[in-house]
């Protein structure tokens, strides 16, 4: 498990430097998702950090297959986010729909969830 704290880290210095760093070489509509793509991130954070580090305090090995799965849907998610992958055409409302990026996501809020029920399973 600190292997893929020591992993979810890296991805989030990752998206919180790169596009900073990047700036200049990125259209401005692409900074603006790597920079919500990594708001996003900060959301959901602490909530894996809480479940990670009591699953290594409690020793419930079962959580490494769903921390992982959240790494990995973290990783997917923010390539769809900042790429514009899927994004769809403006609504009425200026609303830009990405669908795939939102089920992304959803799957990874899942793989939270999973790893809180295993503490009691």
């Amino acid at each position: 498990m600190i292997e893929i704290i020591l992993y979810t880290l890296l991805l989030y210095f990752l998206q919180l430097f790169l596009p900073v760093t990047l700036k200049s070489k990125m259209a401005p509509d692409m900074f603006q998702r790597s920079r919500r793509a990594t708001e996003n991130l900060k959301e959901s954070l602490p909530a894996f950090l809480a479940l990670a580090i009591l699953s290594i305090s409690l020793d419930v090995q079962t959580n490494d297959a769903s921390a992982y799965g959240w790494l990995f849907l973290r990783v997917i998610f923010a390539v769809i986010y900042i790429s514009g992958f899927n994004l769809k055409p403006a609504n009425a409302a200026g609303h830009r729909a990405q669908p795939l990026r939102s089920f992304i996501w959803a799957l990874s809020i899942v793989a939270l969830f999973d790893m809180g029920f295993n503490f009691i399973r």
